[in-house]
């Protein structure tokens, strides 16, 4: 028993880093509770998803400036990066 929560603990170290990197958290999170000492040097090794960030971005309710192509809140008038109205 102690044994299964170590390791359902341990999991959650490489999907924080997997979810971060724009990767499913309960993919990495049973990839690593399963095999944890494969799975973190995967999760820290591995490339960013631009893909999934944005599609994680846009359902934290996000835009993207149609400027400057930069993620904005929601109800921003003014963009943050490039100053332009929106």
């Amino acid at each position: 028993m102690g044994f299964l929560l170590v390791a359902v603990l341990i999991g959650l170290i490489p999907a924080a880093i997997a979810k971060g990197k724009g990767r499913s958290f309960g993919v990495w999170w049973f990839y690593g509770a399963a095999i944890f000492i494969v799975a973190l040097p995967h999760a820290l090794l591995m490339k960013s998803n631009q893909a999934g960030i944005e599609r994680q971005q846009l359902a934290d309710g996000m835009k993207k400036c149609r400027h400057c192509a930069e993620f904005i809140k929601q109800d921003a008038n003014v963009c943050r990066y490039c100053g332009r109205d929106v």
